[in-house]
């Protein structure tokens, strides 16, 4: 079994635009939660902690933190919006 997985992380707000991109494409650690693809993005496109409120999807389905991913996954992370 191959010991990484490759997964497509979607960007949206502020992080599409730090990163100049919709995607971004990674190899990960097999058996990686959703939760983790924050620490594995470039210092350039998200701070080292993520924010409070941040959500994720998985293949466009909402889905929590400790889910694992699989090999071919896409990973949407959504910033918590704010206004008013």
């Amino acid at each position: 079994m191959p010991r990484q997985i490759a997964i497509t992380v979607r960007l949206f707000a502020s992080l599409r635009e730090a990163a100049g991109a919709e995607t971004i494409a990674m190899r990960l650690p097999r058996g990686t939660p959703a939760g983790a693809v924050w620490g594995h993005l470039p210092a350039e496109v998200a701070p080292p902690m993520p924010p409070d409120g941040l959500r994720y999807a998985v293949n466009q389905e909402w889905t929590v933190p400790s889910a694992t991913l699989r090999d071919g996954d896409e990973v949407a992370l959504i910033l918590p919006v704010s206004g008013g």
